[in-house]
């Protein structure tokens, strides 16, 4: 596999890593989700390469190989971030392939934490995207916390920044234990509790962004499962009514929702379906 590195200007040492398709007919820009880091997606990435579509992965402001504070970063910063990715890359294949990469069709696809970036993302800068895939986006999280507690989230967010006010389990990943396991022996995945800026800041970012969803005017494909207890099912089955519906013809919206499904369904039992409705939807749009 060959890749390239990209330096992403004005962020403090971050950087990406392109990685080539043979014969590439799409650009896509991967996203992971919170406390974990872009190489945990090595098996969606070969996804894509065999498909021919090139991706772009980097690691989250204080994840992985990122600079920052650990896990403890407000989700306004990690989008900030992620459209200044989006202009280095851009900037990037322009200047380096003689601009063949720079025509190329370009998606956004991101996962959980890095889904809802990503749509936030799309919903601010639709004009250079053909496509948007979403994979268990953290449009509503928190559903178990004492309402009181979520509630209470922006003040504690700001008052108490790192304070850990909820710790994701291995076993609500996925059913398949190897993954699991892999998950939990993984030194680059944060192991401990959410802090109170990452849980208050992606709470009030998703409910920020189902309310404006009817705006966004990127063909999206949404996969989610529904046993996920991280990130809740009723915010991908408002998305996928809402989404660009104040749009005349509005842009394309598919959902699929996998029955049992966990909150990585690319990495759950139902991954071969998940997959499979990932290429559809692929060779749909590139068409």
């Amino acid at each position: 596999m060959r890749e390239s590195t990209i330096v992403v200007p004005g962020s403090s040492g971050m950087q990406a890593t392109l990685h080539h398709a043979d014969q590439p007919r799409a650009l896509l820009l991967l996203v992971h989700g919170f406390g974990e880091h872009s190489r945990r997606h090595r098996r969606t990435v070969r996804f894509l390469l065999d498909r021919g579509v090139s991706v772009v992965t980097y690691d989250l402001r204080g994840h992985g190989s990122a600079p920052g504070p650990r896990v403890t970063v407000a989700v306004e910063e990690h989008i900030s971030d992620n459209l200044a990715v989006r202009d280095a890359v851009l900037a990037w294949s322009r200047a380096t392939d003689d601009g063949e990469l720079g025509s190329l069709p370009r998606l956004l696809m991101g996962h959980s934490l890095g889904g809802l970036i990503a749509a936030e993302s799309a919903l601010r800068r639709p004009w250079d995207l053909s496509g948007l895939v979403l994979s268990s986006p953290g449009f509503v999280v928190g559903e178990d916390s004492p309402a009181p507690l979520r509630a209470m989230a922006p003040l504690v967010a700001r008052l108490l920044p790192w304070l850990p006010v909820e710790k994701l389990e291995p076993d609500d990943m996925s059913r398949v234990p190897e993954y699991v396991a892999d998950y939990e022996a993984d030194p680059l995945v944060h192991h401990g509790g959410v802090p109170a800026r990452s849980a208050g800041t992606m709470l009030a970012g998703g409910r920020r962004f189902l309310s404006r969803c009817g705006a966004l005017r990127t063909p999206t494909l949404l996969l989610g499962g529904s046993a996920d207890t991280v990130t809740a099912p009723r915010g991908f089955r408002r998305f996928a009514t809402e989404a660009g519906s104040e749009h005349d013809p509005r842009p394309e919206i598919t959902y699929r929702e996998f029955e049992g499904g966990r909150h990585e369904v690319l990495n759950d039992l139902c991954a071969d379906e998940a997959y499979s409705a990932l290429g559809e939807w692929l060779d749909a749009r590139l068409a």
